[in-house]
């Protein structure tokens, strides 16, 4: 049986442009599952629904959405999506990268083999490191973003909760607080094994280009470098979905 999931996302403002293009390169590719988007005004391709005023400063407003609103959909696994990606490819299966997980955020660096420490968005990741630990990660903690992940319907209560209690413990600690970091903490927390759901482990469904390696060729079907800003080292990677943030400036 086929699971049921849908894509989902916020796009309000000129980020709705870009969720345009989003689903308008899905379609393309020959995706056709449901796009399901929190927004301002009517989005083409798009199931839309009214996104309401919250504060969006440190990204969490992707888990309330998540909560009470999604969560009312009859659908089995969301997977989020930000507004600024692209499809070159149907990711046949993008579940894959789950396993046996109810919910699936892509890890991209190690925080234990940092040889020193450096800021990552306003953080010393030696203190994010100890942070990720004092509240429970027993594994090497990982850094990871939110510009894709996937959660299991009934895992949604359990993520939000662990999310906020890393948000809340950052905050209370002095560590300005991002869903980046309260994301990858919840998977961490529920998952077996961490390394499993490495970006590079599944390099055919996702990847983002914070580096700007695409920026002269654009974004294609074919093999590209991907690497982390923090790393020197480069992975090959043939994803069919690829997060562009450095696109955003041309569609603002």
């Amino acid at each position: 049986m086929i699971p049921n999931y849908c894509y989902w996302s916020v796009a309000t403002g000129a980020y709705g442009t870009l969720m345009e293009r989003c689903v308008r390169t899905a379609r393309e590719a020959g995706v056709f599952r449901g796009f399901h988007v929190l927004t301002d005004r009517p989005l083409a391709g798009c199931e839309c629904y009214d996104a309401c005023q919250c504060d969006k400063a440190g990204g969490m407003f992707k888990l309330h959405y998540l909560k009470v609103g999604m969560s009312r959909l009859s659908v089995e696994y969301f997977v989020w999506v930000d507004a600024d990606t692209v499809f070159v490819r149907n990711p046949l299966d993008v579940l894959a990268p789950l396993g046996r997980s109810p919910i699936h955020v892509p890890l991209e660096v190690n925080l234990a083999t940092l040889a020193a420490d450096c800021t990552w968005r306003g953080v010393p990741l030696f203190r994010l490191r100890d942070l990720f630990q004092d509240a429970g990660v027993a594994n090497q903690p990982y850094l990871s973003q939110s510009a894709f992940w996937i959660v299991h319907r009934e895992a949604i209560d359990v993520v939000y909760d662990l999310a906020f209690q890393l948000w809340n413990r950052a905050r209370d600690e002095g560590v300005a607080p991002r869903v980046d970091f309260a994301l990858g903490f919840a998977m961490q927390m529920l998952c077996a094994s961490p390394e499993a759901h490495l970006l590079t482990a599944h390099p055919h469904v996702w990847a983002s280009d914070d580096v700007g390696a695409l920026r002269s060729s654009g974004p294609g079907p074919g093999e590209w470098g991907w690497r982390h800003p923090l790393c020197s080292a480069g992975t090959p990677v043939r994803p069919a979905i690829i997060h562009l943030p450095w696109s955003e400036s041309q569609h603002a």
